[in-house]
């Protein structure tokens, strides 16, 4: 039972851990990602307005290189915004998972409460049928040497060897007349 408390101890102060720690990561994710979305929105605005100006000062409009490096800078975000809420699911399901353990934690605390309250009462159980084991010992030792010591018993076990040895006497005097009368 103690084995198996502080074995949910530990797995509770590692799940509380691990609780922590994932909490920690999602808020540091969080952080990253709304930077990363800052720098991004600063970075396209400040990249389209390089190009504008460029394009006005050599007036340059619909220059296609400019449009597929904005194009493949813009895909690149899109794909590292994507890889950011991805990692935000995963995140979360790993919160999902740690909530459902939680669950079994609470579980697993009500049960070995139960336990532990079912050995408390056959530790009052057991001390019970001590003490009763103690007293019919003690009660069995006074009966067994009453006989010894009871002046009614030993009375009657003097007046029984008595009859006994009477009752003896009267079959040997009683055998004694019948072999006689046999012998004649």
């Amino acid at each position: 039972m103690r084995l198996q408390h502080d074995v949910m101890t530990k797995c509770e102060e590692q799940m509380e851990k691990q609780i922590q720690e994932l909490i920690c990561q999602r808020s540091h994710l969080m952080e990253d990602l709304d930077k990363i979305k800052k720098e991004s929105k600063q970075e396209e605005e400040k990249f389209l307005q390089e190009i504008m100006r460029f394009n006005s000062h050599f007036s340059l409009h619909g220059n296609r290189v400019f449009d597929s490096q904005t194009q493949s800078k813009t895909l690149d975000l899109d794909r590292e915004v994507e890889s950011l809420y991805k990692e935000m699911e995963l995140m979360s399901q790993k919160s999902s998972r740690t909530n459902s353990m939680q669950e079994e934690k609470r579980a697993l605390q009500l049960e070995l409460q139960g336990l532990d309250n079912n050995m408390t009462n056959l530790d009052l159980k057991l001390s019970e049928a001590e003490a009763m084991t103690e007293s019919l010992r003690a009660e069995s030792l006074i009966v067994s040497q009453k006989p010894l010591t009871d002046s009614t018993c030993l009375r009657l076990k003097k007046e029984l060897g008595m009859h006994k040895e009477g009752e003896l006497e009267l079959l040997r005097e009683a055998l004694s007349s019948e072999i006689q009368f046999l012998q004649s």
